[in-house]
């Protein structure tokens, strides 16, 4: 009991220093979403509890606490919520085990779903990619490479991703699968600048706009 007492104190105080310091770090975040348009990567996560750290000198950041900050955040500012307020889709929404069961083509519906609720319109092409265009005009683009097999994804689907983003002249790229992704990939996703969304990241997402069962249909 002891023990479990001093536990609760320690978290009690990182989240009483992080609600001081985040209105510091609040901006910095604001302007990475307003530059993407997007919810943060989990790297990018990472990223802000390791500046938060270190610009702060704590020796650990309480992560639950600061990732519903950062959902707060992301919700304000690029402006999302239930996809929809309907009294029968309010119970059921598409989880990432749904996913799991959906075909290629129902999988890039549900993602061409979830980049329209931050802006994005696109079209599936080819049932395993997107080439997605902000509403709000510019050249910013977004190329997302979609896997729906729960699997473990390799350099050479990365490879292929990087292909694809060349032949189309798109900046920006992302490889999102509900499954996850091994080293090699991770690295080789690093050193040419493509975003990784595995599993976890997706449910979390899925978790936060929960779109209707609906949106794999249409």
């Amino acid at each position: 009991m002891k023990n479990l007492g001093y536990f609760e104190e320690m978290q009690r105080l990182r989240r009483q220093l992080l609600d001081q310091y985040w209105p510091k770090i609040e901006p910095v975040v604001t302007r990475l979403l307003e530059k993407q348009r997007t919810p943060l990567t989990q790297v990018q996560i990472e990223a802000v509890s390791a500046l938060i750290a270190e610009t702060f000198h704590l020796a650990k950041v309480d992560r639950l606490y600061l990732d519903m900050l950062i959902k707060r955040l992301e919700a304000r500012v690029l402006g999302y919520g239930p996809a929809s307020e309907s009294p029968e889709d309010t119970e059921r929404y598409i989880t990432i085990s749904d996913c799991e069961f959906m075909t290629p083509l129902q999988f890039c519906r549900v993602i061409r779903h979830l980049f329209a609720k931050f802006g994005y319109q696109g079209a599936c092409e080819g049932e395993t990619w997107l080439e997605l265009h902000h509403s709000s005009g510019g050249s910013q683009r977004i190329l997302a490479y979609l896997e729906v097999k729960n699997r473990i994804v390799h350099e050479a689907d990365i490879t292929q991703l990087l292909s694809l983003k060349k032949q189309k002249g798109v900046e920006r790229a992302l490889f999102i699968t509900v499954g996850t992704y091994d080293s090699e990939s991770w690295d080789l996703a690093t050193q040419q600048g493509i975003e990784l969304w595995d599993g976890h990241q997706l449910a979390a997402l899925l978790d936060r706009v929960r779109l209707p069962a609906g949106a794999m249909l249409d």
